[in-house]
């Protein structure tokens, strides 16, 4: 029976290898970093105060992991130096790595394993130095498939492109991810939807995760996609179809009402208010057949961010009856999941309007033009809806900063 080590940084299963997608009747060894991540259970003070403590822990840890590898007989200066540089080299636990590598070295040699692995080598030189240290295969979860739970907009952006360009190089042998994603991943092999919430999980270990010196996960995105292993799938090709027809041409309007903590820490910001929207909804009737989509928390996996009613079905029945929304379609066609009839909407379509996040992420997927009305938020600091959006599908994407902006750009794009 084979034996492999895996190394893990990260507790968040999003960012863990999962054993049983890569080897079957193989028996794995994990060894985790001690990097003890941040309780819940107390306040942000105390978290300060508690990283403080565990850091003088770790330094003191580190000084005897380095005399621990400089007295060991089993290894060459050269060896050793190595180790202790990669270790250091490590984008998020560099010191919990280096604290480590004494353990590590003691059950690789208490043990025969014939492979080591970890979920990325993106900033975890560690592993396949140690691979070739002893002489084994290393492995990396990311080679073969993709895991992610985390904010739909993220998936979108970097988890899903790269398992297709997998695909697209003969190499995709999974994915997994949240329920009803089967239709994101039409092309996967061997497709795992794990029932769970979505929660705040960084893309850092993919090609457009965005690093920085000081943060391996830094609070930001890049102003420009590394496309080297990213390509999106065609939805638009993929799920055309004649299910919905109308009489007038088809304009999707995307809004949404959360909380945005990465934001705001307690309120809405990105979102089409509901007098803004009637007036919207009343000048594009008169030439669109416009659905209306804003998922509630039956419809979708949520994530951290709570969905909040604010009074936008109710005013759209009152003023604007022949508007429908996602849920009446969602009633008439049973036989798709949630997802499955975005797809199908969306790909029906050529004029959007949306919101800064995964509603804005999808309707880029779909081609056409898309009117993004985003007041603040990461996509916004790096310039994405000028620089990149439009990578997904070709489609035209123009940021709306204001509501005023928002309405001028929808008259001038789909009025005139």
């Amino acid at each position: 029976m084979k034996r492999i080590a895996i190394i893990e940084r990260f507790s968040h299963p999003s960012r863990n290898y999962d054993p049983a997608c890569v080897a079957e009747g193989a028996s794995f060894e994990v060894i985790r970093l001690n990097t003890k991540p941040a309780s819940r259970e107390v306040s942000a003070w105390h978290n300060l105060k508690r990283e403080a403590a565990w850091k003088s822990v770790l330094a003191s840890r580190c000084l005897g992991a380095i005399a621990s590898i400089a007295a060991d007989a089993g290894l060459s200066w050269a060896e050793k130096r190595g180790l202790i540089t990669s270790a250091l080299k490590t984008g998020g636990a560099r010191m919990a790595a280096l604290a480590e590598v004494p353990r590590i070295l003691r059950t690789l040699r208490s043990n025969q394993f014939d492979s080591i692995g970890c979920f990325g080598f993106r900033g975890f030189p560690l592993v396949p130095y140690l691979g070739r240290c002893f002489s084994l295969a290393d492995r990396e979860f990311l080679d073969a498939g993709t895991r992610y739970f985390g904010e739909f907009a993220f998936e979108l952006l970097a988890v899903v492109p790269y398992a297709y360009w997998l695909h697209r190089q003969g190499r995709l042998q999974f994915t997994q991810s949240s329920a009803d994603t089967k239709c994101l991943y039409y092309f996967s092999p061997n497709h795992q939807e794990i029932v769970g919430r979505r929660s705040y999980v960084p893309i850092t270990e993919y090609p457009n995760g965005a690093t920085s010196v000081l943060r391996f996960d830094a609070h930001a995105f890049p102003k420009q996609l590394d496309t080297s292993q990213w390509t999106p799938p065609p939805y638009r090709r993929v799920y055309g179809n004649g299910h919905f027809r109308f009489s007038k041409e088809l304009c999707v309007i995307c809004n949404k009402y959360t909380l945005e903590p990465a934001v705001s820490l307690d309120r809405a910001v990105n979102y089409i208010p509901v007098p803004h929207l009637l007036g919207l909804v009343g000048e594009l009737s008169e030439r669109y057949q416009v659905v209306y989509v804003r998922p509630v928390p039956a419809d979708i996996v949520n994530d951290h961010q709570p969905i909040l009613p604010f009074g936008d079905f109710e005013a759209l029945r009152a003023h604007f009856p022949d508007v429908l929304t996602i849920q009446q379609l969602h009633a008439r066609h049973p036989e798709m999941t949630f997802n499955e009839l975005q797809m199908k909407l969306f790909a029906c379509c050529e004029r959007f309007v949306s919101v800064l996040g995964g509603a804005s992420y999808l309707a880029s997927y779909f081609g056409g033009t898309n009117i993004v009305f985003a007041r603040a938020g990461w996509e916004v600091d790096c310039g994405a809806y000028r620089n990149w959006f439009g990578l997904f599908s070709g489609a035209r994407v123009l940021r709306a900063a204001t509501v005023n902006e928002l309405h001028e750009l929808a008259r001038k794009e789909f009025m005139a």
